[in-house]
């Protein structure tokens, strides 16, 4: 980063606050996914709910795919290097895609497992166990899916935001699945238990959805939201050395900004002085953006962009 010296104490410490809570919150899921796929496990292995085994199916996928995002978020976190002059932010996007893969996987045998069991419906063996672990397993999601939830606001994570999606998901999957084990068992409607299986292919397709609708953007590079650019429309427009602005580029990756601009300042000021504006920008840009990565490129006002700048607006 080309900012100010003074502000990267204040932008190494949010990142590393970032890291830690992004960190904190897919070790929990590995441990809570560890812990739901042993007792859906156990539980579908006694009772052979088809309910039961599409929550096992989501489970067992949940803690390889959170095994894999606790790598990827320290991966993610490197810093720039040789090969990697931007740093490694983009790999929480492709982890988020590789996470999309998975859902679509057990969305996929879940189904498939429910219908057979919707066209040849079965009594639930023991119940009252499917029901005990799909209760814990709700206890157990909603406290992983609060935590995530807070740590995605102190990170801003997308692989934290993908590894909810697929816990929010079974928060719903589990309510429908126990539902559905209680009227199959006590109620005399034992295609219940099916459908509830089709209840959560659903929600599993739905969670993938929402996640590639994220990392897809990151990947290509797409702007940041309007209300973004306008935050740093407005710390441009109020500088009183700003003649005009051009080349705002923006874009995320990961959990950190991206932000270039060139600026139009006084021709006749020094090199010094017109370095001392660029770097006041950045800082206030940093400050509206901890997480930002911020370059201001300062331009003589009046003159024509140089043939380079046509070129990459081309």
């Amino acid at each position: 980063m080309s900012g100010a010296m003074t502000d990267a104490p204040s932008s190494d410490a949010y990142r590393a606050t970032s890291l830690s809570w992004a960190q904190a919150a897919t070790r929990l899921a590995v441990i809570a996914a560890l812990i739901l796929a042993v007792l859906k496990l156990g539980a579908w292995l006694v009772t052979g709910s088809a309910a039961v085994l599409g929550s096992l199916a989501d489970s067992g996928l949940d803690l390889f795919g959170s095994l894999v995002a606790a790598g990827a978020v320290r991966y993610a976190a490197l810093p720039p290097d040789d090969n990697h002059r931007f740093g490694h932010h983009k790999a929480e996007a492709l982890t988020a895609l590789g996470q999309v893969a998975l859902i679509a996987a057990s969305a996929a045998l879940v189904s498939w497992e429910s219908l057979q069991r919707l066209l040849q419906p079965q009594p639930i063996d023991r119940p009252m166990i499917a029901i005990a672990a799909l209760a814990i397993s709700l206890i157990v999601t909603l406290g992983l899916v609060t935590f995530q939830s807070i740590a995605i606001k102190r990170s801003g994570s997308l692989i934290v935001e993908g590894d909810r999606a697929h816990y929010t998901g079974d928060l719903i999957a589990n309510s429908a699945a126990l539902v559905a084990v209680i009227i199959g068992a006590y109620f005399a409607f034992p295609q219940a238990d099916a459908l509830a299986g089709l209840i959560a292919a659903a929600f599993l397709v739905a969670a993938g959805w929402s996640v590639s609708k994220q990392a897809i953007p990151q990947l290509m590079d797409e702007d940041l939201p309007d209300a973004d650019r306008a935050i740093i429309q407005a710390i441009l427009d109020q500088d009183e050395d700003v003649r005009d602005y051009h080349a705002l580029r923006t874009r995320r990756a990961g959990g950190s900004r991206f932000i270039q601009v060139d600026i139009q300042i006084n021709p006749d000021l020094s090199f010094r002085e017109a370095h001392d504006i660029s770097d006041r920008i950045e800082l206030a840009i940093e400050e509206a953006f901890p997480d930002a990565d911020v370059i201001v490129h300062p331009d003589p006002a009046g003159e024509a962009r140089i043939e380079r700048r046509v070129l990459s607006e081309e």
